[in-house]
């Protein structure tokens, strides 16, 4: 059964500042005071018309091929890259979150007015909350790991870092995609685009050296966005 998750409201005042300037510039912008303000601005705006949701789905795992295939017991076969593996796998949720239309709408209307500036600041704020989104939609589903003696283990999403786009086909199978209000097109692109779908395995096993910070973990080492913590 998919479950929801309460409590997603919180990402319109958990967001930063920075967050934003680092989607709005990159890794190496730092706004200025009159950017800040605007950052500041676009924030109220996005709060105002975001509805966040988020469910996900737990399968048991039936049977692992590395490098080929995982099958779940609902009978659905998941592309495997060998990179992915973890012989402790037990369990794997199936993750949908999004933002709503209404930001997406805005932005798309700002535009077309052609106040790019704004548009794109505010296309910022809003993928600055998809990530913190994505993260509380994984904190969930790493606690009800734990209640079963699970650990949080490897997270992967299709279309990103290599993990083929196509994938997002079972992974709305299993997912409770009507309980989100996220759809797929007959590209397999979501429907709001300020949504996110992703596998997370929960496992017996404890990863050496667990990275929390999705920067750290991620292979698009070229990515402008990037910004990894150093290391004490």
């Amino acid at each position: 059964m998919p479950k929801q998750i309460p409590g997603l409201s919180s990402i319109k005042s958990d967001v930063s500042v920075n967050s934003v300037a680092r989607y709005f510039g990159g890794n190496n912008y730092i706004a200025d005071q009159k950017t800040t303000d605007r950052i500041y601005r676009a924030i109220n705006e996005a709060s105002s018309l975001i509805s966040p949701k988020g469910t996900y789905t737990l399968c048991s795992v039936s049977q692992m091929k590395p490098g080929e295939e995982m099958i779940l017991e609902n009978g659905s076969e998941l592309s495997l890259p060998e990179c992915f593996v973890d012989p402790g796998t037990r369990l794997v949720a199936a993750a949908i979150g999004t933002l709503g239309i209404k930001l997406e709408k805005q932005c798309r209307q700002l535009a077309n007015g052609g106040d790019v500036y704004e548009s794109t600041l505010l296309d910022s704020v809003g993928t600055a909350m998809l990530d913190l989104l994505g993260e509380k939609i994984s904190n969930a589903i790493e606690q009800d790991g734990k209640r079963i003696g699970l650990a949080r283990g490897l997270r992967f999403a299709p279309g990103l870092e290599g993990y083929p786009l196509e994938q997002q086909g079972p992974l709305f199978e299993i997912a409770d995609d009507e309980s989100a209000g996220v759809f797929l097109n007959s590209s397999a692109i979501m429907i709001p685009t300020k949504s996110i779908s992703f596998f997370l395995l929960l496992t017996t096993t404890v990863l050496k050296n667990k990275e929390t910070d999705k920067c750290n973990s991620c292979r698009l080492v070229g990515c402008q966005y990037r910004l990894v913590k150093k290391k004490k």
